[in-house]
């Protein structure tokens, strides 16, 4: 059956979006290429062979023809090796990435192939991450600051600068007008005085935040919580109040908030189904709503890609020639990592006896009928990635500080120390405790006392990198792994992180009082486990806090 126009042109767009993403493809397959090559590793090799049949399969799809058969060349040229269980030597390993040329030439534009062979040639020691992290290379988030008067706050650049913001002194609303009509997202923080002493001013805050509410967050401070101030601040725009002395803790999770800073990651979404047209349709329409879509046309390849594409949602069409969805979410439902995955079928059965035998027997959590409008596929599937992702949230995260909780921060030490052993990189493992937090909690409540473990926890977030994990072991200690790391490295890290925490003012009844921590890391490699490693960490803090507490102290 000859394609219609209209799914001609979905799958031509498909294909664009195919195109745009081949120099991230290739990245991909070079970097798991590096890891096998380093580690000489049968299940790195594995992998990646896996990324490069995935390759050689989506390049086929989307009319890439020559990077498919290249991909397939690379495939045959591991299968040598993998089916006679040996692994390729320095030689053959040279001759693998000869072929690569022919693959970058593929993916990449000739603009960026030099930048590419510049990085290629760089040696594996010279790749590793600085764990030091540079102010000046992390991203600043401004905040912009009128003042009006003396209605100055005392230390303001300098509190929020500890959680990575910079406050710039503007003049007028006027002064972000441009930037917003520019597309850019702004927060303004102002004293409610400038109301009463500067009408205009009032009257383009009102301006701003109707032509551009979506982009604009405006927070007031003010001397007095009296209700006729809140109620002239919500009527020119404010999206939060705080009363003096402000609370910097609080402050900085209302600006975290309205700053959307940690932005979610797409829903993966897996669509199985036998119609390769039916396919294209509801993937470019889940593409389109910003989500990721793995697609599998052939049950027996559905187990080989949820591990590899770890999907979020499961669409499952109902009826397929070699098995029914039934039985295959039966298989799904075996696997124990697969058994939290929301499976959703999809089909033009309308038989109600039959769709309570999906539930029943395949372990459903949804059914779909064919036909759909685009928009309520979405709502559906949003809702239910939604609250499967908050699910998995609450089951792994501490739900004080939002970071891993003490199981799931020791099962990835656990993974990760075997996964530094098979690549034969460092680690370190930094233990946290608050100094004396027991006397916060009798002296100031046990209220202000999680306001500073809430404190700490964003100060962790936004000085460590994206790749460290970090958690809550429990009560007031922490846990870090700081991948990539030697011990120098990581003492000169939470030193850094330290330091900057003793500065942070805390209040209560508007008083200021400071806090402290003391800090254990252990350094891998030269341990067995990651038992040991977090025996070493515990020792090293024991050793900060007997020797007068807010230190640091490494045991190599």
């Amino acid at each position: 059956m000859e394609l219609s126009d209209n799914v001609k042109n979905k799958l031509s767009a498909l294909s664009d979006d195919y195109s745009n993403q081949l120099p991230d493809r290739y990245n991909e397959v070079y970097t798991t290429y590096r890891l096998a090559r380093i580690s000489s590793s049968a299940e790195e090799v594995n992998t990646l062979r896996l990324v490069l049949h995935k390759l050689a399969g989506s390049g086929a799809t989307f009319g890439y023809s020559e990077l498919s058969n290249q991909a397939k060349k690379l495939v045959h040229f591991l299968d040598h090796f993998l089916r006679r269980n040996e692994l390729p030597g320095k030689e053959e390993w040279d001759s693998f990435e000869s072929l690569f040329l022919t693959l970058k030439q593929i993916c990449l534009p000739e603009n960026v192939l030099d930048e590419i062979e510049e990085l290629e040639e760089i040696e594996e020691e010279e790749r590793k991450i600085d764990a030091v992290v540079s102010k000046d290379k992390k991203e600043r988030k401004v905040i912009n600051y009128i003042t009006c008067g003396n209605s100055v706050i005392p230390d303001l650049a300098e509190q929020l600068g500890y959680y990575g913001y910079t406050v710039i002194q503007v003049k007028s609303v006027g002064d972000i007008t441009l930037s917003l009509e520019k597309g850019n997202c702004e927060i303004l923080l102002l004293h409610t005085n400038i109301l009463k002493e500067n009408e205009s001013e009032a009257v383009d805050l009102k301006y701003v935040k109707e032509k551009f509410k979506d982009r604009i967050s405006i927070i007031f401070i003010s001397d007095s919580g009296d209700f006729s101030l809140r109620m002239a601040a919500i009527r020119n725009g404010a999206d939060a109040f705080f009363v003096t002395p402000v609370d910097m803790g609080r402050l900085v999770g209302k600006i975290d908030n309205l700053a959307a800073q940690v932005n979610d990651p797409p829903y993966h979404i897996l669509i199985i189904d036998d119609d390769p047209e039916q396919i294209a349709y509801y993937a470019l329409v889940l593409q389109q709503a910003g989500m990721i879509t793995s697609v599998a046309t052939d049950p027996k390849k559905v187990l080989q890609i949820l591990v590899e594409a770890k999907p979020e949602i499961i669409i499952i069409d109902l009826y397929m020639p070699t098995c029914t969805g039934i039985e295959l979410a039966a298989i799904i439902r075996q696997q124990e990592a697969f058994v939290n995955i929301p499976i959703i079928y999809f089909s033009v059965e309308t038989d109600i006896e039959k769709q309570l035998e999906a539930y029943k027997y395949g372990g459903a959590d949804g059914f779909i009928s064919k036909p759909i409008k685009p928009e309520h596929l979405l709502s559906i599937i949003r809702t239910k990635a939604e609250r499967n992702r908050s699910l998995r949230f609450l089951m792994e995260r501490d739900s004080l500080t939002g970071l891993l909780n003490h199981s799931n921060l020791k099962e990835n030490l656990s993974l990760e120390i075997l996964r530094a052993k098979r690549i034969k990189s460092s680690l370190c493992f930094a233990m946290i405790d608050v100094d004396h937090f027991k006397n916060v909690n009798d002296t100031y409540g046990h209220p202000v006392g999680d306001r500073v473990l809430k404190s700490l926890a964003r100060l962790l977030q936004d000085r460590l990198r994206r790749t460290d994990i970090i958690g809550r072991y429990g009560g007031e200690e922490f846990g870090v792994i700081l991948l990539n790391t030697d011990g120098g490295n990581a003492i000169k890290v939470m030193n850094e992180v330290r330091e900057n925490f003793s500065r942070i003012k805390h209040k209560s009844d508007g008083a200021d009082f400071f806090v402290t921590f003391s800090c254990g890391i252990a350094s891998f490699p030269g341990r067995n486990s990651a038992e040991e490693l977090n025996l070493l960490a515990d020792k090293a803090l024991y050793e900060s806090k007997e020797s007068g507490r807010n230190k640091t102290t490494l045991i190599t």
